[in-house]
């Protein structure tokens, strides 16, 4: 293959990822995909009609407790929606964990696996999330 021909292919390829490059750039700054935000613990926020509030994250050798309120129509299952990530995974409430149902306000104590680091509470309803910073 002469010099050329080689020279002109490699203008071509250049062109190319120039083109996608542009059209990503473009893709991702029309993103109108919010970030969630980070709470401190205490902090309530109001969510798909529910007020909800972490007060405290207690993380010992065998679980991590996590001390949630939820004021509103909680629905069917309280502990419905809650995650944490932790670990480098995100996990859901362990089995043992006992969260009474009720009409209007709950209070209750979720159960997690044991966190390494700093882990973050994560409440998922209705399309909408939010999270909090443990300590």
């Amino acid at each position: 293959m002469s010099t050329r021909k080689l020279i002109i292919a490699s203008l071509i390829c250049g062109l190319l990822i120039l083109a996608a490059g542009s059209l990503k750039l473009f893709q991702t700054s029309s993103d109108s995909g919010e970030s969630p935000n980070l709470f401190k613990l205490g902090t309530t926020v109001e969510m798909a009609g529910v007020r909800v509030t972490v007060g405290t994250v207690q993380v010992t050798a065998d679980k991590t407790y996590v001390n949630v309120t939820m004021n509103g129509s909680v629905g069917d299952s309280p502990i419905a929606g809650w995650s944490m990530l932790a670990n480098g995974e995100i996990t859901t409430p362990l089995a043992s964990t006992a969260c009474p149902s009720a009409p209007r306000e709950v209070t209750c104590v979720l159960e997690f696996v044991v966190a390494v680091g700093t882990p973050t509470i994560v409440f998922v309803r209705d399309g909408d999330k939010t999270q909090w910073l443990g300590s």
